[in-house]
């Protein structure tokens, strides 16, 4: 999975650098054609853009299939945005400071505005909403190996206090559910290891 992962941002880079060699020329090239003006493309450029757009969309399939299949906090709610906010970085820069040094170029700026706007808009309703559900950074964990539960109190007596079993025991819990959400705890096992966590045993 993190391989797929590693792949959809290699591919995203290459679309980035492909999109400023193309734009270091002035933004558009080809070859040949009767209504085409001849401005050849940079060696591989036409083929590393193509190809990065479509190896990224497929290994960002992969990924999302491969993080649903094992029930594991998802990165994909960033893909699109990650993909407009690099382009239209991209259209800033060059709008700003044109290759050509003839001042702002309002034809890389408003693109780039747009793909900015194309890429921060779903970036904010997804924090928003990663917000909403009170994710923490434990639900990202990755999965260990099943071991026994640390702070779980083997045996509840008189001496041990109430609030320091009870946090105990949530944190254990806590733990348990993670493991059952990565896929570490089936549903049997989740369910067993949750009754003895309860009942005070190892």
């Amino acid at each position: 999975m993190l391989g797929a992962l590693a792949g959809v941002a290699a591919s995203l880079t290459v679309v980035f650098l492909s999109m400023r060699a193309v734009m270091d020329i002035g933004g558009a090239c080809a070859d040949g054609g009767p209504f085409v003006p001849r401005q050849p493309c940079p060696d591989g450029v036409s083929g590393l853009l193509v190809g990065g757009i479509w190896i990224g969309i497929l290994l960002a399939l992969v990924y999302m299939g491969m993080a649903f299949r094992q029930g594991v906090p998802s990165l994909a709610g960033l893909l699109w945005p990650s993909l407009f906010i690099s382009l239209g970085w991209n259209f800033l820069d060059y709008g700003f400071d044109p290759p050509m040094g003839s001042g702002v170029a309002m034809g890389w700026l408003i693109p780039g505005i747009l793909f900015m706007l194309m890429g921060g808009i779903p970036l904010w309703i997804w924090l928003s909403v990663i917000r909403a559900k009170g994710l923490t950074p434990s639900a990202a964990k990755i999965p260990i190996p099943l071991q026994p539960v640390a702070g779980i109190p083997q045996r509840l007596s008189p001496s041990t206090s109430a609030p320091r079993v009870a946090a105990d025991l949530a944190a254990a819990l806590e733990r348990l559910d993670v493991l059952h959400r990565s896929g570490a705890l089936d549903d049997s096992e989740y369910k067993a290891a949750k009754r003895r966590a309860i009942a005070g045993e190892s």
